[in-house]
């Protein structure tokens, strides 16, 4: 890691406590101000630079600052898309972090090889790390993230044998030698057998990630019914699949799998998504009547009724409703609401009906709120709807601080597939297409062209 890049001479020196000085680097990370490098790289200087037993002092109080350190200077090398900076190691430094800590930092180094298109050493790096690790869940799928990235679906598929074999070596240590483990029913009855043990829900997760690995792989494949019924298997074996059919609901409707995603819909708790992306469907399918019909019952949820995961849906459904209008309708300005997370969101929104307004407006609230102030996919949908009104500065800023977000967190550098289809279809062809490099894009044969009138 390069340590102070970007420093002019020797840093400063900085007063205060450990935790203050790294809660003031913290905050001019999260406003994107590089001067968060030099304030990170002397906390890192100094710590490191301590007795180890000073730092394993009181709870390892300011090892666990060094580490927060380390990491925190990455995330932000991801945020500004340092990317070589970001993979970059000092072998020396990485020597005296913890084993979690270390394998975190490795974590991210190889998603900064992947965002450069380094499929191969990012690939190295995991795999070495699953090994280390092999029943860490998060690992594991960005091991397989990377691959079928990479186009390799064989060997994406073959991440989920690993993790079978990995499971078959741990029951065999516990006298279950003959059982087949690849076998549902099998799970079950070992899941069953698990029930209130320590080792239940550890079980559970890795059985419903077998099963969600292998719905992935199908969905790549093109085999949508096995992909439904993978996830079905994920969801009876897991509680982290449960109650998260979004997960197979939206690529079956992208991908115009109507009928499928009816199914899988049908399971949805949430009237708002599930009234938005039956819609959605029936939009793809040519039925915009139907799909009108769907998104107005939606509309007519009361705010208060949305769930969280949900309100995205919601306010989604307001902006296709206001779809089909002709722009430039005369409606009132309303405040230009300024945040920390988002410089600039206010302005006119003209070109957006009553409807249109009202779902820029929720998502604007959003972002004064303290819990979702931050959220990437909050920005998301307030840069959506400056779009759809005409107001291209601040459908870039807000994407632009959107990605910023997703990279800083370490989640991802664009934002997920199945957003591109909401602004392809609500965006002109020319915003869109000044947009586009903020998505993740899907495969030519599946996407969907905008219904005409």
């Amino acid at each position: 890691m390069t340590i102070g890049a970007g420093r002019q001479g020797d840093a400063p020196a900085l007063k205060g406590s450990w935790e203050g000085l790294h809660a003031e680097a913290v905050a001019l990370s999260r406003q994107g101000n590089d001067e968060a490098i030099d304030k990170l790289g002397y906390l890192i200087e100094r710590l490191t630079g301590l007795p180890e037993a000073r730092r394993m002092a009181q709870e390892a109080r300011l090892q666990t600052i060094l580490e927060q350190s380390v990491l925190g200077l990455q995330s932000h090398f991801a945020r500004r898309h340092r990317l070589e900076e970001m993979a970059a190691a000092s072998e020396e430094i990485l020597e005296i972090l913890s084993e979690d800590a270390r394998s975190l930092w490795r974590e991210n180094q190889a998603r900064a090889h992947w965002w450069q298109g380094r499929h191969e050493s990012a690939v190295g790096i995991l795999r070495a790390e699953v090994d280390k690790l092999p029943f860490e869940v998060e690992l594991r799928w960005l091991l397989f993230s990377v691959l079928v990235d990479a186009g390799d679906i064989d060997e994406a598929d073959r991440v989920k044998f690993s993790l079978l074999d990995k499971l078959a070596g741990l029951f065999q240590e516990k006298g279950l030698a003959d059982v087949d483990l690849a076998d549902e029913h099998t799970q079950l009855s070992l899941k069953e057998q698990l029930a209130g043990g320590e080792s239940d829900d550890q079980v559970s997760l890795q059985f419903g990630l077998l099963h969600f690995l292998n719905a992935s792989v199908e969905i790549e494949r093109g085999n949508w019914q096995e992909a439904l019924d993978a996830f079905g298997s994920a969801a009876k074996l897991s509680d982290a699949y449960r109650e998260r059919w979004h997960l197979i609901y939206r690529p079956l409707v992208v991908n115009r799998q109507a009928r499928l995603a009816q199914r899988a819909l049908n399971r949805e708790k949430s009237p708002a998504s599930q009234g938005f992306w039956r819609g959605l469907s029936g939009f793809y399918a040519g039925d915009r009547q139907g799909a009108a019909a769907e998104w107005r019952r939606v509309t007519q949820i009361s705010l208060d009724e949305v769930t969280v995961p949900s309100v995205g849906d919601w306010i989604l459904a307001h902006y296709y409703l206001d779809a089909p209008q002709l722009p430039g309708q005369a409606v009132e300005d309303v405040e230009d609401l300024q945040t920390e997370a988002s410089p600039g969101i206010g302005g006119d929104q003209g070109a957006l009906t009553d409807t249109g307004r009202k779902g820029l407006q929720v998502a604007l609230n959003l972002l004064g709120q303290r819990d979702t102030r931050r959220d990437p996919l909050v920005l998301g949908l307030a840069a959506l709807g400056w779009g759809m009104a005409g107001n291209n500065e601040h459908l870039h800023r807000n994407l632009r601080h959107s990605v910023e977000l997703l990279r800083g967190s370490l989640q991802d550098n664009k934002l997920a597939v199945f957003n591109w289809y909401f602004f392809h279809d609500l965006l002109s062809p020319e915003d869109f297409a000044g947009v586009e490099q903020f998505f993740h894009v899907p495969k030519a044969e599946s996407r969907t062209e905008f219904p005409k009138q």
